[in-house]
């Protein structure tokens, strides 16, 4: 088991932004040693090497592994062991690809010990660091995320150059599964007695967050399977094929069913816990409780509607009082909310690669003076709660989202240029309650949001209205003064939530038992139906059998064109680079628009897709159409096109900003789909479009792009 060590460190490192320089990435000139270079120093001293380096973006890794220039870690002998195996490596190679930037620039970081992975590598750059490591001639090495599965090869340390990750939606914590899966890599068998892992950490990590990715499990192995028309058809063609017993045999089947008594077990104790609740006149209380619950959820929609920016900013001057909620240890149900006072003294906006994705109300933070409650832990830390102003606290300047803020007054009072000293603060909050006394009767004017703040929202004013109209039935109400209310409210919560659990557990239930994906597999059966790729008696049709063939792209949408007669319309060039459309998945920021003619042919591929997709919607499959679309990307087109035409790989890596390995895999992964486009011209006795089909494998199947690899 990894040792693991937190250290938190100013963060030096760039984000992904902008365009892709060729080759390793600059990182420029500086004369101060960067704290990843100080680390791996601290590394080395310590002979804690060789290390791996996990950091989550390609670019990351190369301009990290640039900060290493001044750092030699090979004696003269390994340098001249790396140039053999490099050049050895190498020789597989043209003259033309040997001088590509990627290739050039990384033997000198190899030289020195230092080496680089990820998936945008050269594949054979990939194999020749991945040697040199076991090989123990690289003693630092910057990897993503990658490195860490399906490869054997630990190291004595391991460092997180940061905890976070963009996961495709947004900026989030590792998980547990991911720290252990890393973390890993630390300790080899039988050479070190234990295995070192350092965690570089640059924001504020909440002890229950880093508990959860330290000591948390493993992650669990959940089936991954789903239907698709391939899987479908292929079972459909073969004699004694059927879906649904493929489907009841399925691993994602068997988890359902294995599932059922623990799910039968949580419900029967569910309902004997929720039987024992009993509350006198509960029907009343129920009813009461539906209209708190109402109150709640409508005073939650004003709120965000008043105080989200578009409204609130020019409102948030400082000296303003304020009134802020506060949590406390128990709920309360009642209209009269938890709510403190205090003063503001600034706002500022807040960084946006929150952990969640922060609704618009949450983008801005309001520093307020206001009564808080400190407690200190083990470690000095202070953790700050509001409470009333009148309760016993300190006077603190607190950092609060916009969501805390319940009301703004209409009074301002003048504050000090400095609340430094407690003094000032504490006499600031006495003004504060002064003001509070003055208005006991009335309560203190608080902005009126359509007046003063003008709030011109249909929405609002329709809450309010619901608002004032529950307060009435509130003042009516026969339950709402009787006694034990609260604890008769909180029991009945408590019996709800029960009855959720319940509703949830028994619809999981519903769907264990039924057969997994039934639905989904008439669905889909209708889609093939309405396409003409099989007959009402699920007997397989030409379109079908072609379909049969592709796994590699989207299916429908490639068989819907060949159908259509536009691959054999395109010239040999042109209908590689529309089929480099179904392969390339990665998102470029100004990809360059493709010439006419290929523009031409995406726009025909976007129509097919388009019309593919709103008939499986039509069909009740459950599809974004505009995402779906949007998936098929031209950011290749211009590249693959070239490359086809014969240029070297050189010139067609001036034309994209993308990464070498990543042009590559995406060329493969097309010949791969030209095969199955070639087999499912065979199926029919197309032999002109399969001809055409070989020549497009023969033009792309060439020099570094499909060299051998080093391990065969």
């Amino acid at each position: 088991m990894p040792r693991s060590l937190l250290i938190g460190l100013p963060s030096d490192k760039k984000r992904e932004n902008g365009k892709r320089q060729k080759g390793l990435v600059s990182a420029g000139k500086t004369n101060e040693e960067s704290d990843i270079f100080k680390m791996v120093k601290m590394i080395i001293q310590r002979q804690y090497d060789p290390v791996i380096l996990f950091s989550f973006s390609k670019r990351e890794c190369e301009f990290l592994a640039m900060q290493m220039a001044k750092m030699d870690l090979n004696g003269d002998d390994e340098k001249v062991n790396i140039e053999t195996i490099f050049w050895s490596a190498m020789d597989l190679l043209s003259d033309d690809d040997k001088k590509l930037p990627q290739v050039s620039n990384m033997l000198p970081l190899l030289k020195r010990g230092i080496g680089v992975h990820h998936s945008g590598l050269l594949p054979i750059l990939k194999e020749v660091i991945e040697i040199l490591f076991q090989e123990g001639l690289i003693k630092c090495l910057f990897a993503t995320e990658t490195f860490s599965i399906g490869l054997n090869m630990p190291a004595k340390t391991v460092v997180f150059t940061n905890v976070r990750k963009f996961d495709g939606d947004r900026f989030r914590w590792l998980s547990s599964g991911e720290y252990i899966q890393m973390s890993g890599r630390a300790g080899r068998r039988g050479i070190d007695q234990r295995g070192i892992c350092i965690l570089m950490v640059d924001e504020k990590m909440e002890p229950s967050t880093a508990k959860m990715m330290l000591k948390g499990g493993a992650d669990s192995l959940n089936s991954a399977f789903h239907l698709s028309y391939n899987m479908l058809l292929n079972q459909l063609r073969s004699e004694d094929g059927d879906p649904e017993k493929l489907l009841r045999h399925s691993f994602y089947q068997f988890q359902a069913d294995r599932a059922l008594p623990d799910l039968e077990k949580q419900v029967r104790e569910l309902e004997i816990e929720r039987s024992s609740m009993v509350i006198e006149d509960e029907e009343s209380v129920k009813d009461y409780y539906d209209l708190l619950q109402q109150y709640t959820t409508l005073k939650k929609d004003v709120r965000d509607i008043v105080l989200s920016p578009k409204y609130v900013l020019p409102f948030l001057q400082s000296g303003r009082l304020v009134r802020v909620q506060y949590s406390t240890d128990e709920s309360t149900f009642s209209i009269d909310e938890n709510v403190s006072w205090g003063i503001i003294i600034n706002f500022e906006k807040v960084k946006t690669n929150a952990e969640e994705r922060r609704p618009e109300d949450c983008d801005y933070t309001v520093d307020v003076l206001t009564r808080c409650s400190v407690i200190k832990d083990i470690s000095g830390k202070k953790t700050m709660k509001v409470i009333p102003i009148k309760s016993r606290g300190e006077p603190v300047v607190i950092s609060l989202p916009l969501s805390q803020i319940d009301g703004l007054s209409s009074v301002r009072m003048y504050i000090p240029k400095d609340l430094l000293p407690v003094e000032a603060r504490e006499n600031t909050l006495r003004k504060v309650e002064e003001v509070l006394s003055r208005f006991a009767k009335d309560g203190v004017p608080l902005l009126d949001p359509e007046e003063d703040m003008e709030v011109k929202s249909s929405s609002y004013r329709k809450a309010a209205r619901r608002i004032e109209a529950l307060e009435s039935l509130f003042e009516k109400h026969d339950i709402r003064n009787a006694p034990h209310i609260q604890h008769k409210l909180k029991v009945l919560h408590a019996k709800q939530e029960i009855k959720a659990k319940i509703k949830s557990i028994k619809k999981t239930m519903r769907a264990s038992t039924a057969l997994a994906f039934k639905d989904e597999l008439k669905a889909r059966k209708r889609v093939l139906r309405r396409l003409g790729y099989i007959t009402s008696e699920d007997v397989v049709e030409i379109k079908g059998k072609v379909a049969c063939e592709i796994s590699s792209a989207d299916e429908l949408t490639l068989t819907e064109l060949m159908f259509s007669g536009t691959l054999k319309d395109a010239t040999v060039e042109q209908m590689v680079a529309l089929l480099s459309c179904f392969v390339w998945q990665e998102k470029l920021q100004d990809a360059p628009k493709p010439r006419e003619e290929l523009d031409l042919l995406f726009y025909q591929l976007q129509e097919t897709a388009r019309r593919v997709a709103n008939l499986q919607l039509e069909c009740k499959i459950q599809i974004d159409v505009e995402s779906f679309v949007n998936s098929f990307r031209p950011d290749v087109m211009e590249a693959v096109y070239s490359w086809a035409r014969g240029s070297k790989f050189h010139q067609i890596m001036e034309m994209t900003q993308v990464f070498e390995g990543s042009l590559i895999r995406a060329i493969r992964r097309l010949e791969e789909v030209l095969q199955q486009l070639i087999l499912a011209s065979q199926s029919i006795g197309e032999t002109q479009l399969e001809a055409k089909l070989e020549e497009a494998v023969s033009k792309i199947k060439r020099d570094i792009v499909f060299a051998a690899s080093l391990y065969l």
